[in-house]
Formats: structure tokens, C-alpha cells, sequence
């Protein structure tokens, strides 16, 4: 668990070379990118972890550029997903998208239904893409039968946690289940008088929905479906109870933000954390203890919601700049970029052979930690992908919010918000029929 390790991570992934074969099979792609003098494309990403991932995203392209002097990918930092998701839908709409981006899993029916993203099922397919990704990393990216991006950075939430609190505290291992949730943040939360020294849990802000869908999976419902959401289900208002239940009993906070929660954990301001395994290597370097990694606890089973994203690639523009996007796309998830990538950052490689890469073995065996994400994965699904999914995000997190301001009981909120959203979805799916 050397952090001096992380750092070498770091510096070979920036220092990487690597040359990856590219297939010529999107439809209309005519392979003129080499013939031509260099092509230029632009790749928007956003940076939603903690850590140093824009310099790593950036020195990635650094390399691919000098290692493809016919392509010339221009990095565009667009601040988080969301802000990402709207650059490229007002870049859409003047009618000068990036070439290619890297948005939330989530957004995929909201830019097919758009048709601004390009088919590639047959460049994947004429490739090994169908053969070595792992089946659930590549399903975040199909809808009705067809691919429409490259999952280059999935990753669930995943319960970290103060090993050396737990060990002070006499607790011998991780909870596995919600009430033992509930009593090991009782047994962590530190208070002299009624100054709080110490949450027992956060849940990371901003993406608190996204960790509501892994609570309702874990308590045995899928919480939508392509057309609808079901967030009114008892499932889903029994896991928004829980976590209500957590806040009155003042384990935990009402509310944190993203990077806050991660700040909070690394300065020992909560023994527990939920946040992304791609903020594993930051954690692990930045903080000043031992930092276990565990499964989500469960209810009536195990369960996430993936979260991060795939590269896309925009259906409207040259052939010549299809075909630059889609070998810059294939060298990002290619085995030894996945390899290194993973490593370096905790998000999840997306190719079986990535893993059994003697780089990930080693890792993986120095950094156990490393592997939890990888196994849970096993019991996840695509984060919430109906349209409108955006703005079904920011209704769902409202709700939740002021469900724990005591603003709304659990089974009100949920049942006014899923009517709302679901009044959305059917508002935009006749939008794009009509």
C-alpha cells in the first residue's frame, strides 16, 4: 500500500507508450485519416474524482499524439459530467460537437435520441471489443443490440473506510449488511458534549442518487426501466427510510458534497465513506491511515449501479475524423492503457486482459483493496438510463435532500417525484417520436 507506489503508477501511465491496432469498419469510414496531411479532433472529458486524473487524462493524449503523428486530439476539460453532458449538447446544437466525449453512462439515450452519437457495433465487432470486455462494462453502452461507445472508466460506489479507526474502536471487519451499517457508524460517530468529532458514515454529495439506486438494488429492486422510473416502489421508500433513519439517529450528515465527503474521510472526519472506486488511489495516497475497501452493505442482497463513462463518438462529421476518433478511442481502451489506467486511478479496466496483465496481477496482489470494486461489479447494472435522465437526476436528489431536512416523509417525496419524472420522460421520448 506504498503511496511511493501510486506515484510510479503515475508517472509510467504518463510515460506510456503504446501502439494499438486499429480496424477500419465504422459504416462510411473510408480510411482516408493516414492518406491525409494530420487530422484534428477534439476529445471533451470531465474530471468527477478526486485526484490528479485531468493531468493523467492529459498526458494520455500527450503520448497518443506523439505516438500517432497522423492525429492530432485536442483536450478539452469540461469541468464534471454534467457540465460536460451540456457542453456537448450546445456544441450539438450549432452543429460543431467534439469529435469525441466521455459522458455519464446515463446520457446514452438522451444523445441517441439526439442521433449524435455513431454506430459501433461493426468496428467493434471486426474488432476483439465483443470478446475481451467484460460483458457488464460493455453493456453500459448497448441499446437495442447495437454499441454506442467504448466504456473506457466504469465504476460503482464502494464502502471505504478508517482501518485504523475500526481497529481502535475494537470492530474486526467491514459491515455486510444495513443494520450492521447502522450500528457500526453508531459505534465510529465521535462526540464530546455536542461538538461532533467524527461522523460514522458520509455518503458523497452530488451523486447521492446515484448511491439511492445501489441502496434500492440492494434491497432487490432495479428502480427503472427503459420508459419509466419506479422510485415510488416500497423497495425503494424502505431504503430511502434507512438512510433517513441513519440521519435522525445522527450518524451521519444530511448533506456533503462530492469532494467534501472524500476531504472529510481523508482528514479523518468520518470513519466511513460511499464514493467512487475512482477516487481509490487518491484516498489511499492522501490519507494519513489505512484505508479499507468493502462491498456497498445489503439488504436483501448484494448490489451497485455502475457509474462513469464511455468514449463516444460523434455521428456527424468527416470520415477522416471518424476514423481518427474511433483509433484514439480503441488505444484509450486498449489492454495495457486499460492496465495502466486502472492502476493509477482505481477506476475499473475494462478488459479481461487487462487484468490478467502481469502489471494488474501485481497490483492486485500488493493492493487487495484494488480488487473489491472489480468483484462487485459482478452484482451491478447501468446507472439509471431512461431519457430525460438528467433532469430525472436533479428531481431524484431534491427529493432525497429534502427528505433529510424532515421537509418530506420518504414515501411523499418519492411518490410526488417519480409522477413528476415520469411525466418528463413521456414528455421528451414524444418529443423525439414526433
Amino acid at each position: 500500500m506504498s503511496t511511493a507506489n501510486f506515484d510510479k503508477n503515475r508517472r509510467s501511465l504518463l510515460a506510456m507508450a503504446l501502439a494499438a491496432p486499429f480496424v477500419s469498419a465504422i459504416p462510411g469510414v473510408i480510411g482516408s485519416a493516414r492518406a491525409q496531411s494530420r487530422v484534428k479532433i477534439q476529445f471533451m472529458y470531465p474530471v468527477d474524482v478526486s485526484g490528479d486524473m485531468n493531468a493523467i487524462i492529459s498526458g494520455l493524449i500527450k503520448r497518443f499524439n506523439t505516438e500517432h503523428p497522423a492525429i492530432e486530439v485536442e483536450a478539452i476539460y469540461a469541468g464534471n459530467y454534467d457540465n460536460t453532458e451540456q457542453k456537448v449538447i450546445t456544441s450539438l446544437g450549432v452543429g460543431e460537437p467534439p469529435s469525441l466525449w466521455l459522458p455519464i453512462n446515463s446520457a446514452l439515450q438522451t444523445f441517441r435520441g439526439l442521433d449524435a452519437v455513431e454506430d459501433l457495433t461493426a468496428a467493434a465487432k471486426a474488432d476483439d471489443i465483443y470478446q475481451d470486455f467484460i460483458p457488464g462494462f460493455l453493456n453500459t453502452t448497448l441499446s437495442d443490440d447495437r454499441l454506442w461507445g467504448l466504456s473506457f472508466q466504469p465504476s460503482t460506489p464502494v464502502l471505504y473506510y478508517n482501518a485504523d479507526a475500526f481497529k481502535a474502536a475494537g470492530i474486526a471487519k467491514a459491515p455486510e449488511t444495513w443494520d450492521e451499517l447502522h450500528a457500526t457508524a453508531k459505534a465510529l460517530t465521535l462526540r464530546e458534549g455536542d461538538t461532533l468529532k467524527r461522523w460514522g458514515l458520509i455518503i458523497g454529495g452530488g451523486w447521492h442518487d446515484w448511491m439511492f439506486e445501489c441502496y434500492c438494488r440492494q434491497n432487490g429492486l432495479l428502480p427503472w426501466q427503459k420508459d419509466k422510473v419506479l422510485f415510488d416502489r416500497p423497495e425503494a421508500v424502505e431504503a430511502l427510510e434507512f438512510w433517513k433513519t441513519m440521519v435522525d439517529s445522527r450518524v451521519m450528515p444530511t448533506a456533503s458534497t462530492w469532494q467534501g465527503s472524500a476531504n472529510d474521510f481523508m482528514a479523518g472526519a468520518t470513519a466511513m465513506l460511499y464514493h467512487s472506486t475512482g477516487s481509490l488511489a487518491n484516498l489511499m495516497k492522501t490519507s494519513p491511515f489505512e484505508v479499507g475497501v468493502a462491498f456497498m452493505p445489503k439488504k436483501k442482497t448484494w448490489g451497485a449501479s455502475q457509474g462513469g463513462g464511455p468514449i463516444m463518438i460523434a455521428k456527424k462529421q468527416s470520415d477522416a475524423q471518424k476514423e481518427a476518433a474511433w483509433t484514439f478511442a480503441r488505444w484509450m481502451t486498449s489492454t495495457d492503457v486499460q492496465a495502466e489506467w486502472g492502476k493509477a486511478t482505481g477506476y475499473l479496466a475494462v478488459r479481461k486482459s487487462s487484468w490478467e496483465t502481469p502489471l494488474m496481477q501485481d497490483y492486485v496482489k500488493k493492493v487487495p483493496q484494488a480488487k473489491v470494486a472489480l468483484d462487485q461489479a459482478t452484482e451491478s447494472g447501468p446507472f439509471l438510463q431512461v431519457p430525460a435522465y438528467s433532469r430525472a437526476r436533479d428531481l431524484l436528489k431534491s427529493a432525497i435532500d429534502r427528505t433529510m431536512l424532515g421537509e418530506v416523509a420518504p414515501a411523499a417525496a418519492l411518490t410526488s417525484v417519480t409522477a413528476e419524472i415520469n411525466r418528463e420522460i413521456t414528455r421528451v421520448m414524444r418529443r423525439q417520436a414526433g
